[in-house]
């Protein structure tokens, strides 16, 4: 029998997150997967815990999902070796590939980058962010770095004069959108389909600029070897063709897997790789 256990990774600590009727651990292949924590760490299990579960099935496999704190605690845990596969941020990936991480394939979207901003708020092009209050979450996540970038290229369309507001989380800046703590927040699709309904009836996104950069992308480390790395990137594919597959892409506009490319590393190499270890540097 095939079986799967389903843990996370929050504050260092594994927890059971979630584990079916008919699954235990007695399988002896173990593999730790470290999902980005674009979300609180219960929404990111719940959302990736069907992906978990096919591959546990498919690869005959312990599956345990892990999350961290923060972006600079994921990509400092994955490059350190905790984790065998990770779903990243494109921005991260140049470390993952330089830390021994293959890519396997990337969600077929491009990042969308929006703002999200009340639906009474007045706001709907972004010459009106100008002296206006806006959220980024989490220095190292990639909406802050590639909102960080947008604004300061735009400086002079918005006078270079808008207030940045640190926020913990995506949901926690949409919410301060809501309740006019905030004017508007820079993230993404799907961070902002997983808030409460409640939040979204009050909010709208604007999309000023598609970026293209895949918005995440799976990586297995190199050590599992060429054959398990292969198994793992059929898995993936197999599980896009599932039921729950396909709820999980339409719900998060992912859009299905396709193969990741040595572009995208490149791309994101030479564009925010730089702003990365620069934003690292400043916190030492």
């Amino acid at each position: 029998m095939k079986h799967s256990i389903v843990c996370i990774l929050a504050f260092f600590l594994c927890v059971v997150a979630a584990r079916g009727a008919d699954q235990n651990d007695s399988s002896p292949i173990k593999y730790n997967f470290g999902i980005a924590p674009f979300s609180s760490a219960p929404k990111l299990i719940k959302t990736h815990r069907p992906l978990a579960d096919h591959l546990a099935a498919e690869l005959n496999a312990q599956v345990i999902l892990y999350t961290s704190i923060d972006h600079e605690r994921f990509l400092q845990e994955g490059i350190n070796g905790r984790f065998h596969i990770v779903t990243t941020p494109a921005h991260f990936a140049p470390f993952f590939v330089d830390a021994g991480f293959t890519p396997i394939v990337k969600y077929k979207n491009v990042l969308d980058f929006i703002f999200v901003v009340r639906k009474d708020g007045g706001i709907s092009k972004a010459g009106d962010l100008k002296g206006k209050r806006v959220g980024l979450t989490d220095y190292l996540s990639l909406y802050y770095v590639v909102g960080l970038r947008w604004l300061d290229d735009h400086a002079d369309m918005i006078g270079g004069d808008c207030t940045i507001v640190e926020e913990p989380s995506h949901a926690a800046a949409i919410a301060s959108v809501a309740a006019k703590k905030i004017d508007a927040t820079i993230t993404g699709t799907p961070p902002y389909l997983i808030v409460g309904a409640e939040f979204r009836a009050q909010t709208k996104p604007l999309i000023f600029e598609a970026i293209e950069l895949p918005s995440l992308i799976t990586m297995a480390h190199s050590s599992l070897g060429a054959e398990a790395i292969e198994d793992i990137r059929r898995a993936l594919y197999s599980f896009a063709k599932t039921d729950k597959g396909k709820t999980f892409f339409e719900s998060l506009n992912y859009g299905g897997y396709v193969k990741a490319n040595e572009k995208d590393i490149r791309l994101a190499r030479e564009t925010y790789a730089p702003l990365v270890e620069e934003l690292l540097k400043a916190e030492r």
